[in-house]
C-alpha cells in the first residue's frame, strides 16, 4: 500500500515537471523569433487584460442591457511577446418578468508569441417569464 501512494506521489510530482520540460515555443527558424524578441527591445514583455461585466435584472418586469469590449495591443509601436486575456461575465434576470442580456469582447494583440485566455460566464433567469442572454467572445489578434 505504501509503495502504490508513493508511486502515485512521484507521478503526480514528475508530470507538471515534464510539462515544463516540454513548453516554451518551438524553434523552427531560431534567427527569425531573435528578431522578433530584439524588434521588441524596450517594449513590455507581456500584456495583460481582464474584462469583467456584472449585469442584473432584479426588480419584476424589469430590463438589463450591457455591452463590454476590450482590444488589446501594444503602444506606440510595441507588441508584448506573451498575452493573457481574461473575460469573465455574470448576467442574472432574477424577477418575474424581467429581462437581462450581456455581451463582453475582448480583442488580443495580433504577432505574439503565446497567448493565454480564459473565458468564463454565469447567466441565470429565474421567475415566470424571465429570460437571460449572455454572449461572451475571447479572440486572440488578427
Amino acid at each position: 500500500m505504501l509503495r502504490a501512494s508513493l508511486a502515485a506521489l512521484t507521478l503526480l510530482a514528475a508530470i507538471p515537471a515534464a510539462a515544463q520540460d516540454r513548453g516554451g515555443m518551438h524553434t523552427n527558424n531560431a534567427i527569425s523569433e531573435l528578431g522578433e524578441i530584439q524588434a521588441n527591445r524596450g517594449c513590455p514583455l507581456s500584456a495583460t487584460s481582464v474584462t469583467v461585466g456584472v449585469n442584473n435584472a432584479l426588480a419584476g418586469g424589469s430590463s438589463a442591457l450591457q455591452q463590454l469590449g476590450t482590444r488589446g495591443g501594444g503602444s506606440s509601436g510595441c507588441r508584448p511577446l506573451v498575452s493573457t486575456q481574461v473575460v469573465t461575465g455574470a448576467n442574472l434576470a432574477l424577477g418575474r418578468g424581467s429581462s437581462a442580456g450581456q455581451a463582453i469582447t475582448a480583442q488580443g494583440p495580433s504577432g505574439v508569441l503565446a497567448t493565454d485566455t480564459y473565458t468564463r460566464g454565469y447567466n441565470a433567469g429565474y421567475g415566470a417569464l424571465s429570460t437571460a442572454n449572455q454572449r461572451l467572445i475571447n479572440q486572440t489578434g488578427h
